[in-house]
């Protein structure tokens, strides 16, 4: 029970943080706001994808942190499957072989990826952030088992 709590505690903060930085920085809102390390397409994990999915427009990708808690970095790709939807993935090893999560709703302007170990237990989440016109939200994600899981979020729906 108390697991259950700091999380909860831990998001509540990040609600708080996030809508007073989402606040402050609504003036940031160009490309360069959105900007991340690009992931190459040399990178056998990108190589992965672009073999699932070779048409769609990669809107950000970054391979920043380990999300599966195997002790290799992965990647997290959002990308466009049409005007009004984009989708987000993370891509990375299972035991030798190159797996791709389940695919999730992804904000369509001005993504941001960022991770934060919210509970001091591996894996670490990954916090998505973005918009749609003047809808403002944001998700928490964990890759449990292979499987991408929205652990909380606060106006996804308007912005995704």
């Amino acid at each position: 029970m108390s697991g259950g709590w700091r999380i909860e505690s831990a998001v509540v903060c990040l609600l708080l943080a996030g809508a007073l930085l989402g606040c402050a920085q609504t003036a940031d809102t160009g490309p360069e706001a959105a900007a991340a390390p690009e992931v190459s397409d040399a990178d056998p994990l990108m190589q992965a994808f672009r073999a699932e999915q070779p048409d769609v427009e990669i809107l950000l990708s970054t391979r920043e942190e380990d999300v599966t808690a195997d002790g290799r970095t992965d990647l997290v790709v959002i990308y466009r499957i049409s005007r009004d939807s984009n989708r987000m993935v993370v891509v990375h090893e299972n035991g030798g072989e190159i797996a791709i999560t389940n695919d999730v709703p992804a904000p369509i302007e001005n993504q941001r990826v960022s991770f934060r170990d919210i509970d001091d237990v591996p894996p670490v989440e990954l916090v998505v952030q973005g918009t749609k016109g003047a809808a403002v939200g944001f998700a928490i994600f964990r890759v449990t088992d292979g499987v991408l899981e929205d652990l909380f979020g606060e106006g996804m729906a308007d912005c995704c």
